[in-house]
Formats: C-alpha cells, sequence, structure tokens
C-alpha cells in the first residue's frame, strides 16, 4: 500500500505559520493540491488550458500568502471550498484580462465579503473541486503508482463500459481478477481522495 503525504490540517497549520516557510512542507503541500488545482482549472476552464501551469502557481502563491495573512476561517468554508474558490478567481481574472471574454458575465466569489452565504458559486465550485480531486486521484493511482500487470488496462476498460467479463476475455485474465481490481483501484483512488480532505 503506498504511503500518502500528511493529512492537510496539520501542513495548513504549518504553512500559515509566520516566518520561513519550511521547503520540505511547501513541497509536500504542493505535490498533494496542484495536480487538483490543475484539474480543477483544465475542467472549468479550458481555454485556459495553455497557462494552466502559471495559474496553479499563482494560485498555490497566493494561497500560502492567505493563510499567513490569516484570511482562511474554517468556520466558514472547507479548505477545499476555499482553495478552488482561489483557483476559480484567479482563472475569471485571468480571462477578464483576454480582450476575448472581457465582457463575459463571469460570477466571482467575494472570499472577503463581511457576511459570505453559501452561493450557487460556492456550491459549483465545490462540486467540481471534487470531481478535480477524483480526477487528480485517478491520474496519481493510473500513471504515478506501481500496480499489477492488467490493473490499469481492466480499470481503463471498466471505465469505458465495458462489462466484466468481456474484459476477462480481452485480457486473458478471470472475471475474479477484474473484480478484484476494481475493488483495488476504487479503494486506491478513495484512499488519495482522502489526503486532500475538507
Amino acid at each position: 500500500m503506498p504511503v500518502f503525504p500528511d493529512t492537510p490540517k496539520t501542513l495548513l497549520g504549518e504553512l500559515a505559520l509566520k516566518g520561513v516557510l519550511d521547503e520540505e512542507k511547501w513541497r509536500r503541500f504542493d505535490e498533494l493540491y496542484r495536480p487538483v488545482v490543475r484539474e480543477f482549472i483544465v475542467q472549468r476552464f479550458p481555454s485556459l488550458a495553455g497557462g494552466v501551469d502559471d495559474l496553479a502557481q499563482e494560485t498555490m502563491v497566493r494561497l500560502v500568502a492567505t493563510l499567513r495573512e490569516g484570511r482562511y476561517d474554517a468556520a466558514r468554508a472547507r479548505f477545499c471550498t476555499f482553495l478552488g474558490v482561489v483557483a476559480f478567481n484567479l482563472a475569471v481574472n485571468a480571462l477578464r484580462r483576454d480582450s476575448r471574454y472581457a465582457s463575459l458575465p463571469l460570477e466571482t466569489v467575494d472570499w472577503a465579503a463581511e457576511r459570505p452565504v453559501p452561493s450557487a458559486a460556492c456550491e459549483m465550485i465545490d462540486r467540481q473541486w471534487r470531481e478535480a480531486c477524483y480526477r487528480a486521484a485517478r491520474r496519481k493511482v493510473l500513471h504515478h503508482m506501481p500496480l499489477p500487470p492488467h490493473y490499469a488496462d481492466v480499470w481503463r476498460a471498466l471505465e469505458k463500459g465495458e462489462e466484466t467479463d468481456a474484459v476477462a476475455l480481452r485480457l486473458g485474465v478471470t472475471p475474479a481478477f477484474v473484480r478484484q481490481v476494481k475493488h483495488r483501484v476504487t479503494k486506491l483512488i478513495a484512499a488519495v481522495v482522502a489526503t486532500y480532505g475538507e
């Protein structure tokens, strides 16, 4: 079983401390969240895919500054919703700088508002953030973890809607093996998603 990064709450507390930023803690935090930020931006704003790395970097830098300034309040929103709002607002600003999108009526979430209430935008961001977490976790499991032979092939076939028996026949494995792969990969993805926390 792979080793997953520290819980976000631990890292959040450490990153929020004033003073010198610990490079190791920043690296762990960045490795955990940057892939999700990238997935979130590309899904929500496909036209920004070419600049997604710059936006993800800007999101991470802005996030650490916001944490250090004490502007994140866990009582107001889940951390993942907050991070999604930061990424969303930076992406909207990037679109607005592009003259092709300047006149679009894009809704943003004002995190600094005195009395923020759950809005359709926050709910949408939260849903899309969860989807991005799943996609980032799926990519990590299928592309960056050492999996036994056929695991990735079986999972991709199942995702395409192939039946268990058809996958088993095509790949030369048993239906029980296909079910085992489905169970194990599902658990691995869920474990990675859980590392993103609340």
